[in-house]
């Protein structure tokens, strides 16, 4: 597998879903008010909750079995049997637990919870199954079109006066395009379920269901505190700010899912030099973009809220910003994070993530009561340094990890630069709509692109590769 390759697809997989996710809040933010919007993040978030016990680490541990080549058939079957017993319990509970399911949430939507976490389960997995046969770039289309589909479908129906439902059966169309692509894709059969392989699948996922529920309590438990404590309103101004702050970790994203599968295999040939080196790079990419973020967002938090969603969503400006903070540390943990996973401890990952998981459910509520709901971002940052140190330290034992600093040092002097300029601009212009604001950010992504060009360092071990990866996906004839 071509690790560039496969994230530069990934990336724009990513990035383009990010950007389609950006028009959709954009959308629905507009087309609804922020309780209904609030509602339907709600539902976003019990979902997100509800893949714990629906998956329980298996779509991980399906990867990485696979990764390593061993009876992948068998894997595969016991992998789909055992999903099937987790949907039918998770979807028993939903039904017994609807009247009150449905009063959280404010509005009539447990059926549609149960088909909608279905089909998203059995499209993950299928896709992961297809990560696991080290063919990673090949999901970046699944992933971009179960996106594309949502928020087609979605702006559709919410024209067509459909409301919040409109945007659930976009969710569950996606899902459900998903599934068959990634489906035809998977090249391995489904084969007769094994106890052994079953134990196999268990070994690895009953320490990466841990990891799991540490990464749907990171996306959603604010939103469910939120929810509990305050009103909708503001659990649709938070959802908007994290919304905006994934932009920033599409890069570290797309690194990292490609990153497993092959780290897992070098792992099992002990290609320890190997793994050390793209580790290294790896960071040296994440980093590149979240830095200069946490600048413009200090700069512009509430011009972006005000003008792109709606002056009732400043209120979240504070929270935007603490939020990009926030995806610095995610950015540098997605890569020694899945790198732990990769080499077979998902035991330390899995005590990373209890530690870090333990600091979050304290401090949101408690600084949730005590100061709003900043406080939740603000939980969430302390949690995600935590469990970023905790994830060092742990890969660190295993192998030497080189830490470009001198590279971070690079861009943190030139997101100063280009933030004092565009300091000195907005002073001069202040921003008083939509043009100037873009105008203005535009202004500061060139001067950091150019400021990248001009440093020796940066131009040398991140332009320049850069541009490679990009030239080998383009037929110039």
């Amino acid at each position: 597998m071509d690790i560039g390759r496969s994230s530069f697809n990934m990336i724009l997989s990513k990035g383009g879903g990010a950007l389609l996710m950006f028009a959709a809040i954009t959308f629905f933010a507009r087309s609804l008010d922020s309780t209904q919007l609030g509602i339907f993040f709600l539902f976003f978030a019990v979902q997100g909750l509800l893949s714990i016990p629906a998956d329980l680490g298996l779509r991980g541990a399906l990867e990485k079995r696979l990764s390593e080549g061993r009876n992948p058939e068998t894997v595969l079957g016991s992998a789909v049997a055992f999903k099937l017993v987790l949907l039918t319990i998770v979807s028993l509970g939903i039904f017994v637990s609807r009247p009150w399911l449905n009063d959280y949430l404010g509005a009539d939507l447990a059926y549609l919870l149960i088909a909608t976490v279905t089909l998203r389960e059995l499209s993950l997995l299928y896709i992961h199954a297809v990560r696991g046969e080290l063919r990673v770039g090949e999901t970046a289309s699944i992933e971009f079109a179960r996106r594309l589909t949502w928020v087609t479908v979605a702006i559709l129906l919410i024209t067509l006066d459909f409301g919040i439902r409109g945007i659930v059966y976009g969710l569950m169309f996606g899902s459900v395009v998903a599934f068959v692509w990634a489906y035809t894709k998977c090249t391995t059969s489904i084969g007769r379920p094994s106890m052994a392989e079953t134990k196999s699948l268990f070994v690895f996922s009953k320490y990466d269901t841990i990891n799991s529920v540490g990464a749907e309590i990171y996306q959603w438990m604010d939103s469910a505190f939120i929810g509990f404590f305050l009103a909708a309103q503001f659990v649709s101004a938070y959802e908007i700010a994290w919304q905006i702050t994934l932009l920033v970790i599409m890069v570290s994203k797309s690194i990292s899912l490609t990153l497993f599968p092959q780290i897992s295999q070098w792992n099992a040939t002990a290609s320890i030099d190997r793994i050390e080196e793209t580790v290294s790079t790896a960071i040296s990419f994440a980093v590149f973009v979240s830095i200069p973020a946490i600048i413009g967002s200090a700069l512009y938090s509430t011009e972006i809220l005000r003008y792109i969603f709606g002056p009732e969503y400043t209120i979240a400006s504070l929270v935007l910003v603490i939020l990009m903070i926030e995806k610095l540390f995610q950015s540098f943990n997605d890569v020694v994070g899945d790198s732990v996973r990769a080499i077979d401890r998902p035991d330390l990952a899995a005590r990373a993530t209890v530690v870090s998981v333990g600091i979050n459910l304290v401090l949101n509520p408690v600084l949730i009561v005590s100061i709003g709901f900043v406080g939740a971002a603000i939980a969430t940052t302390v949690s995600w340094m935590v469990n970023t140190v905790l994830h060092t330290k742990y890969l660190s034992q295993y192998i030497t990890i080189d830490i470009p600093y001198r590279l971070v040092g690079w861009y943190a002097v030139m997101s100063v630069v280009m933030g004092g300029i565009l300091f000195a601009v907005k002073s001069a212009l202040p921003v008083t709509g939509l043009v100037l604001l873009v105008a203005q950010v535009g202004l500061g992504a060139a001067i950091y692109l150019v400021a990248s060009v001009v440093i020796p360092d940066v131009r040398r071990q991140i332009v320049l590769p850069g541009l490679r990866v990009i030239g080998s996906q383009v037929d110039w004839r």
